[in-house]
């Protein structure tokens, strides 16, 4: 078992967990109570429960990959773009619209499971090269 990959999907799964109980009612409920465009709600919604999706397809996938080493290569890049991507979003619009980064700190979790997902496709590697087994 690769512990760098099930620890990443778990921190990927808890996160997706803070993300429908925290940030549902402090973020997500206030857009659907909003007099925003009910077609703009309606994206919104769809935005917000896509990455949901995301971080549940993610998470497990990482600990599918933790047990099967034929899945790392594939996985462990997709997540690191999609993760790396979400962080570099969040620095992003908390620099130019919030004007610091931990006003929206949700970057540094998806920085931690990056690299932790790394230091996993990094396990792999060693362990591929003393058993000679091919990912």
């Amino acid at each position: 078992m690769n512990k760098w990959l099930f620890a990443s999907g778990i921190l990927s799964l808890l996160l997706m967990l803070v993300h429908v109980f925290l940030g549902g009612p402090e973020i997500h409920d206030p857009v659907l109570g909003s007099t925003l465009n009910p077609r703009v709600i309606a994206v919104l919604s769809v935005v917000w429960h896509g990455i949901t999706v995301v971080m549940l397809v993610n998470g497990v996938l990482l600990l599918a990959a933790a047990y099967r080493p034929y899945l790392v290569i594939g996985v462990v890049w997709v997540v690191i773009g999609q993760y790396g991507g979400f962080a570099l979003l969040f620095i992003f619009y908390g620099l130019s619209h919030l004007g610091n980064l931990m006003a929206m700190p949700q970057w540094v979790a998806f920085t931690i499971i990056a690299g932790c997902v790394a230091m996993g496709m990094r396990r792999a590697g060693k362990q591929n090269a003393i058993t000679g087994v091919t990912v």
